[in-house]
């Protein structure tokens, strides 16, 4: 997932990894993604699987192959829908957990572990109407196709699968603990901040894997959903500089 602690909208003052020098900068990581599909493919290929059949069926497994389109059309809706409770969840799991650490440690250690937050948060752009809206599209156009799609190609569709045929217990603690290292692993962030955030990533890694196992592997849904969150904190915090 694009990471799901948003500067621009929950006012963190990020100081960490920068991935997001510019626009640009920030459409070149999301791009990178894909390599999140292109290494469990390169593992299938050297055990000599069907790469297309591995693809395609850890996305849309048999079984669901036949669904009627209406059907696909409501699973649209409802990824969408799950998106926008996700946004609210996230605001909530936030001010809660900003609130046990200000209590527990302070103010100040708080404010230095969102300051080694990955920053995600491109500078502001040119006043210019044509060019916010191009950044609007193109981030919610790279969110569903290479960002959720990757990442729930990999945590969900793979790892989790893979892991679910002893186990679908551990394979959804195990695919959200990853999923959580991924967006605030130690070292590339300071442990201050993997001990402030690393329960806000865990809890959605989680329902996302909840979510597929639900959808019986299906993961349409929850690509839709992954997608829906991180276009809604990407168009708040450029729709506010449109004149």
């Amino acid at each position: 997932m694009e990471i799901l602690l948003e500067a621009g909208y929950y006012g963190y003052i990020m100081m960490g990894l920068d991935v997001a020098g510019s626009a640009v900068t920030f459409f070149i990581f999301s791009l990178a993604e894909i390599i999140f599909i292109l290494i469990p493919l390169l593992i299938f290929k050297l055990q000599k699987k069907d790469l297309r059949y591995e693809f395609r069926h850890r996305i849309v497994p048999n079984d669901q192959l036949k669904r009627k389109i209406s059907l696909r059309i409501m699973d649209v809706f409802i990824g969408i829908g799950i998106g926008f409770g996700f946004y609210f969840l996230g605001s909530l799991i936030t001010t809660l957990n900003r609130t046990i650490i200000i209590l527990w440690k302070g103010e100040d250690y708080y404010q230095s572990a969102s300051a080694g937050s990955v920053n995600t948060t491109p500078p502001p752009p040119p006043p210019d109407p044509l060019i916010i809206w191009s950044l609007i599209v193109i981030g919610v156009i790279l969110f569903f196709t290479t960002v959720a799609l990757s990442e729930e190609f990999c945590f969900r569709g793979v790892i989790m699968k893979e892991i679910g045929h002893k186990s679908k217990f551990w394979a959804v603690i195990i695919s959200g603990a990853v999923f959580m290292l991924y967006h605030v692993f130690p070292g590339i962030v300071p442990w201050s901040t993997f001990l402030t955030f690393w329960a806000y990533y865990f809890i959605f890694g989680v329902l996302l894997a909840l979510i597929t196992i639900y959808r019986k592997g299906d993961l349409i849904i929850p690509i839709i959903a992954h997608g829906t969150l991180n276009s809604i904190i990407w168009v708040i915090r450029y729709i506010r500089y449109l004149p």
